[in-house]
C-alpha cells in the first residue's frame, strides 16, 4: 500500500511523518522545491509537549514537488492521496490528478479531502469523474514550525466518509481499512463514518464562530472567552448560523454552544489557521467557511448579515493588486 500525502503543511508533515514512523510506505508533494530538498535531506520533526517527540529519517519516505506526482504515478500510482492543501489549492490540485496518465491496467487512487469549510465536495467530484472521493474531518492539532518540523498540539479523530451518500458501502468501506489500519498503527483514531456531512457541518460551526473573529481581532483563541463583548458577536454568528441550518433541514448537537466554548479554552494558546493567514498576507479560507453560510442561507430564503459582514471584513484585509 502506496499513501500519497499533497501539501506538506501541519496536517501534511503530522500525517506523513507518523505513517512512514510506523511503517507505510509514504511520499509527500510539497509546493516548493526548497521544502521536497529539506525533506529529502533532514527528514520530518514530529515534537510534542512532554514528549521527546519522533524523527522520522528521509530514508523511510519519499519527497517531491506537487508538479513531480505526475511522472511518479506514470510509474508507480499510489494507492491513496491525502490531499491536505487548503481550499483554495484543493481544485488546482484535483484538476492536476485529472490529467496524470496512469499506467495502463493500474486502478485510479483514492482521494481523501482533508479541508475545511463546504461545499467543495461537489466540485472536487466534478474535476475527478468516475473517482472515489471521501471528506475527512479531524480534530488533530498541529502546527508546522519549519520545513521540516511539526508541533503535535493535540490528538484527536479522524472522521472519514463519503460526503453526499449518507452510508459507507461495502466496496468503498472494504477498499479504505487498509488505510484506516495504517493509520490506527500510526497512533491516530480513525472512524469510517455514515455521517460525515453533518461532521463537516458541525466542523464548519465551531469554524465560523472562532476563526474570522480570532483573525480580525488578532487574538489567539483562549482570548475570546476574555471579554463580554467578544463572547456576544461569537453568540450572534453562532445564533445566525444554527438559523441557516434550521432552514437547510441540517443537524445539529444541542450543546454545540458548550462544545465551542471548550475548543477555545482547549485550544486557548492556539493561533487559528484564518490568522496565521491574515498575519502571513495571504488569502484566506473565509468565503469557504462564513461564506459557504452566507451561500447556504442565500439559497435556504434567509438572511445571514453576520456571517456576511465578517466575510467582508477578511476579504478587505488583503489588499489584492489590479
Amino acid at each position: 500500500m502506496l499513501i500519497d500525502i499533497v501539501g506538506a503543511g501541519s496536517l501534511g508533515l503530522l500525517f506523513g511523518g507518523k505513517l512512514a514512523w510506523s511503517g507505510s510506505l509514504v511520499r509527500i508533494w510539497s509546493r516548493s522545491a526548497g521544502q521536497a530538498e529539506e525533506l529529502r535531506h533532514s527528514g520530518i520533526h514530529i515534537a510534542k509537549d512532554g514528549e521527546s517527540g519522533l524523527k522520522v529519517e528521509p530514508a523511510h519516505f519519499q519527497s517531491g514537488t506537487v508538479e513531480q506526482l505526475g511522472q511518479a504515478w506514470e510509474t508507480k500510482p499510489g494507492d491513496y492521496v491525502l490531499v491536505m492543501t487548503k481550499q483554495k489549492d484543493t481544485e488546482a490540485v484535483c484538476r492536476y490528478l485529472s490529467q496524470v496518465r496512469l499506467p495502463q491496467g493500474s486502478s485510479r487512487p483514492v482521494v481523501v479531502c482533508f479541508q475545511n469549510g463546504y461545499g467543495h465536495m461537489d466540485r472536487l467530484k466534478a474535476i475527478l469523474p468516475g473517482w472515489t472521493i471521501l471528506a475527512a474531518v479531524t480534530t488533530e492539532g498541529a502546527k508546522r514550525t519549519s520545513f521540516t518540523e511539526v508541533f503535535h498540539a493535540g490528538s484527536g479523530d479522524t472522521v472519514i466518509g463519503e460526503s453526499g451518500v449518507g452510508h459507507v458501502s461495502k466496496k468503498i468501506g472494504g477498499r479504505w481499512l487498509n488505510l484506516v489500519q495504517a493509520l490506527k498503527q500510526a497512533g491516530f483514531y480513525p472512524v469510517l463514518s455514515n455521517d460525515i456531512d453533518n461532521m463537516m457541518f458541525r466542523k464548519l460551526l465551531i469554524n465560523a464562530v472562532i476563526n474570522p473573529l480570532t483573525a480580525l481581532w488578532r487574538i489567539p483563541n483562549g482570548e475570546l472567552l476574555k471579554s463580554p463583548a467578544r463572547m456576544k458577536l461569537m453568540k450572534e454568528l453562532y445564533e445566525e448560523t444554527l438559523a441557516v441550518y434550521d432552514a437547510c433541514g441540517i443537524r445539529y448537537e444541542e450543546d454545540m454552544w458548550d462544545q465551542i466554548l471548550n475548543v477555545c479554552r482547549a485550544t486557548s494558546g492556539n493561533t487559528s489557521s484564518m490568522l496565521k493567514d491574515v498575519l502571513a498576507g495571504s488569502p484566506t479560507e473565509i468565503g469557504w467557511i462564513n461564506g459557504s453560510i452566507a451561500d447556504m442561507a442565500l439559497k435556504a430564503g434567509v438572511q445571514a448579515p453576520v456571517n456576511e459582514l465578517v466575510t467582508r471584513l477578511i476579504e478587505g484585509i488583503i489588499a489584492e493588486e489590479e
